[in-house]
């Protein structure tokens, strides 16, 4: 069984001719949109080979491995062409950022599905000023731990952006459960912070300013 992530990153894609799932890990993404019909062919790509191969075995037990590609190499390097959506997922912002940089030019046309782990106002800020729109964000709650998806596609104009945009974000605030309660865990990271930059006599400007945008967003509640 799927994970409550995997299952919302699965329903953020859209039908597609082509799907990379880069950094596919064991392979359940490609496997789901595949059997689900969201994907006519998905290239599966991985850094490491032995993540490649527990994909290929899944792939295989689930009988649709004629039309899953293993590739192993770095992000988009290893694909040849452009793909239709890219999943990019479990693994720090700033890998993704990196991943997408390489490709930039390739991925003018393919919808993105991002999930970091960590650091996400680096990736948000890195798709605005590439222009690359979000086009929608879903905070996940699993097992305690909380996981935001964006889905984002390039665009021909500029993008206009604003610092709550970054770390706020744009269509997180969907009103859900799983959203007041991620704020509310921002809000106490936050004052946790300036509780402790205070006592070593360190700046706290930034996380003053995240913390009042976070307390203006909980009000609307």
């Amino acid at each position: 069984m799927i994970s409550k992530r995997i299952e919302e990153i699965i329903n953020l894609l859209d039908k597609c001719n082509t799907l990379a799932d880069i950094g596919c890990d064991h392979g359940y993404v490609a496997v789901e949109a595949i059997k689900r019909k969201i994907a006519n062919r998905v290239f599966a790509v991985d850094i490491n080979l032995q993540p490649l191969l527990k994909a290929k075995e899944l792939s295989k037990k689930e009988n649709v491995d004629d039309k899953i590609e293993f590739l192993l190499g770095n992000g988009f390097d290893p694909i040849e062409g452009s793909v239709d959506e890219a999943v990019i997922a479990g693994m720090g912002a700033e890998n993704i950022c990196s991943i997408l940089s390489r490709a930039k030019d390739r991925i003018s046309n393919t919808t993105l599905i991002l999930q970091p782990m960590k650091d996400i106002e680096l990736l948000r800020k890195w798709l605005f000023e590439n222009g690359f729109d979000i086009l929608n964000e879903k905070v996940v709650k699993d097992k305690n731990r909380f996981y935001v998806i964006i889905k984002s596609s390039c665009l021909p104009e500029k993008i206009s952006f604003s610092d709550k945009d970054i770390y706020i974000g744009r269509h997180i605030l969907d009103r859900t459960e799983e959203a007041y309660e991620f704020l509310l865990k921002m809000k106490e990271k936050m004052k946790k912070i300036i509780g402790m930059k205070k006592k070593s006599f360190l700046d706290t400007s930034y996380e003053e300013k995240v913390l009042i945008m976070i307390e203006e967003e909980l009000k609307k509640w």
